[in-house]
This record gives structure tokens, C-alpha cells and sequence, in this order.
């Protein structure tokens, strides 16, 4: 009696430190919302509770810090769409081939068409045009990135402020000859979808046949997440200025 007794108290033991294992990796429901400024979206945010959600839990999974974002949850409103969007960024994120910062450079870019961006000098300083819709989101997300990956600030501030086909020579030196083939490539995708032969070529130039269709689809993937996070004020930042980079 008094062993079976103790196998019970040992069974006990074990799966209470088990639980508390399993919460200690997973972060506490209260931080979850915590990476953003937490400001509404058009939609409710849905963010389920660690280890209640296996497609929530995936998406933390691949976050740096183990934190759903206003994006995440604004797609968790519709959670196949958000497990598709997980899967597909995984790749793009994780698992491709083409340089780190010509990667972040198509997401940079290709957040919004660059027709309505002017060129204006203050001094040294770089002016937004007036009408320059900024995405705020996005670009708050992945400028940190892409310096991490290597784009400079000088760099930062020509994909800022150059409108579509109007890269200098100045430009093009700042941005050396693949990453200025990249601007032209993603200014191409975005302002009228159809890529001319002399664009593809040149950035065909610095990649391989399978790291054009990467380059393809990091650039229409990172298109496709700045008209979401618009059409829905994701973090309610659809109106804020994005700072210029310094």
C-alpha cells in the first residue's frame, strides 16, 4: 500500500514539473501582445493563449522572441490563412538563397509604388514628399533587418526617397551595381507588375535562374504584406510618418 502510495506521489511529481517545463518555454499569455504598439486594427486582434493554438504556437515558434505580432494576430481572425502565411514566410524568412540584405531590400522597397516620392533637400536633410503615404509597420519591422544584413543608412535613405526609375549615378555607387539591379527589378514589380527583359536581365546578371524566382516571390510576398497591414491599420499605424533613417 504505502509503495503504491509513493509511485502515485512520484507520477504526481513528475508530470507537475513537466507543466512547468512546458510553461517556462512557452512565453506568459499577458506578453503576448506586448511586441507592437498594441494600438487597434480594423479587425479584433486574436491572440490565443500559449499552448492552446497549434497554429498560433507555430507562428511563435518563428518569432524572435517568441511573441505574436498586431500582424499575427490580425490574421489569426482567419487561421488558414494565417498557418498559409507562416508556411510561405518561413521560406522567404528562413530559407532561401538570395543575399540577406538584397532580401530585405525587395521587402524595403516594395512596400508601397514610389511614384508618389519626391526628392527635396533641406540643408543635408532628406524631405518625404507631402503625399508620401509611409508604411510604417512594415518598414519599423524590417529596417533594424536590414541593417543587421548589411544596408547602410546612405542606403536606407536612396530606397527611401528615390522614386521608381530615377536612380542616379550617385544612387547606384551608394548602392552598388546588384542592390542597384535590385531597386530597378522591384520598382518594376511594383509600379506596373511587368518587368522589361533589360531589368530582368541586369539583376539576372548577380543571380542564379533559381534565385530569380526567389527574388520573384520575396518581392510580390513583401508587396502582398504591405497592402494587409494597410487595408487593415495593422498596430493603427496606417497614417504614421515612418522616420527617416539615420
Amino acid at each position: 500500500m504505502a509503495r503504491n502510495t509513493l509511485s502515485l506521489l512520484l507520477v504526481a511529481l513528475l508530470t507537475a514539473l513537466f507543466a512547468v517545463a512546458r510553461g517556462s518555454a512557452l512565453p506568459a499569455a499577458e506578453n503576448v501582445q506586448r511586441r507592437d504598439e498594441n494600438l487597434p486594427a480594423r479587425v479584433p486582434y486574436v491572440f490565443p493563449a500559449p499552448g492552446t493554438d497549434t497554429i498560433a504556437d507555430a507562428i511563435r515558434a518563428r518569432r524572435g522572441n517568441g511573441t505574436l505580432l498586431a500582424l499575427d494576430g490580425a490574421l489569426l481572425n482567419a487561421p488558414l490563412v494565417a498557418q498559409g502565411w507562416n508556411q510561405l514566410f518561413t521560406v522567404i524568412r528562413e530559407n532561401l538563397t538570395i543575399p540577406g540584405e538584397m532580401r530585405e531590400l525587395f521587402d524595403y522597397r516594395s512596400s508601397e509604388p514610389q511614384h508618389s516620392t519626391r526628392r527635396r533637400t533641406n540643408g543635408t536633410s532628406l524631405v518625404p514628399h507631402a503625399l508620401h503615404a509611409d508604411l510604417p509597420f512594415t518598414r519599423g519591422q524590417h529596417e533594424p533587418v536590414g541593417r543587421t544584413e548589411g544596408l547602410t543608412t546612405r542606403q536606407l535613405r536612396v530606397l527611401r526617397f528615390t522614386p521608381a526609375g530615377e536612380l542616379s549615378l550617385a544612387d547606384q555607387k551608394i548602392l552598388g551595381n546588384s542592390l542597384a539591379a535590385a531597386v530597378a527589378f522591384t520598382d518594376a514589380i511594383t509600379e506596373s507588375v511587368r518587368v522589361p527583359d533589360r531589368v530582368y536581365n541586369n539583376l539576372a546578371r548577380f543571380l542564379s535562374p533559381k534565385q530569380m524566382v526567389e527574388a520573384v516571390s520575396t518581392a510580390g510576398s513583401y508587396a502582398f504584406v504591405s497592402r494587409f497591414t494597410v487595408a487593415l491599420n495593422v498596430d493603427g499605424r496606417m497614417n504614421e510618418a515612418v522616420p527617416v533613417p539615420v
